[in-house]
C-alpha cells in the first residue's frame, strides 16, 4: 500500500492532475488532464479521463477552470467525406466502473475566452462537477499541439 501511495503521489506531481486508485475501492474523479496551448484568439482545448471507479452511475454536468469565462463539453460528430463538427454535450453519462476519455476526435472540452495567456509548462485549476459526486478539483498540464499525440492519443489505446 506504501508503494501505492508513493506512486500515487508521483503521478499526481508529474502529471497534474488528481489520481484514483485502480482498484476500484476510490471516488469519481478524473485523471491525465491536458490543456492545449491554443493558436491566437482561438480557444483551447482540455482532455482528460473522467473515472468512476464507484459501482453507480453519475454524470458530468459542468467543468470549469479560473483561466477563462466557460469550459464546454463538445463531442466532434462525423459528417461523411472526412470531416467533422462539434455538437456541444450538456450532460455526459457516466457508468459505473468505466473510464470516459477525451480525446481528439471525440469527446474535448473548449476552454472559451482565456482570462491570461497559457503556455506550455503551465498549469491551470480545472474543476469536472458531477451530479452526485459533486465538484472535484485537480491540476491539467498545458501542452502544445505538437505533444497531443504522445500525451493524449497514445496512452488512450495502450490502456495505460
Amino acid at each position: 500500500m506504501r508503494r501505492f501511495l508513493l506512486l500515487a503521489l508521483t503521478l499526481a506531481a508529474a502529471g497534474g492532475c488528481r489520481v484514483v486508485p485502480v482498484d476500484q475501492g476510490g471516488a469519481m474523479g478524473w485523471t491525465r488532464g491536458y490543456l492545449v496551448t491554443p493558436a491566437a484568439g482561438s480557444p483551447a482545448v482540455l482532455y482528460l479521463w473522467v473515472t468512476n471507479p464507484t459501482s453507480q452511475a453519475d454524470t458530468v454536468i459542468g467543468v470549469r477552470t479560473p483561466i477563462a469565462a466557460r469550459a464546454e463539453v463538445h463531442r466532434d460528430m462525423p459528417m461523411g467525406n472526412g470531416m467533422s463538427h462539434m455538437t456541444p454535450v450538456a450532460e455526459l453519462p457516466v457508468p459505473a466502473h468505466d473510464t470516459l476519455r477525451f480525446a481528439p476526435g471525440g469527446l474535448h472540452i473548449m476552454v472559451v475566452d482565456l482570462t491570461r495567456p497559457i503556455a506550455r509548462g503551465d498549469s491551470a485549476r480545472v474543476t469536472v462537477t458531477f451530479r452526485r459526486a459533486g465538484d472535484v478539483a485537480g491540476w491539467a498540464r498545458v501542452i502544445g499541439y505538437v505533444d497531443v499525440d504522445t500525451a493524449v492519443v497514445q496512452p488512450a489505446h495502450g490502456g495505460g
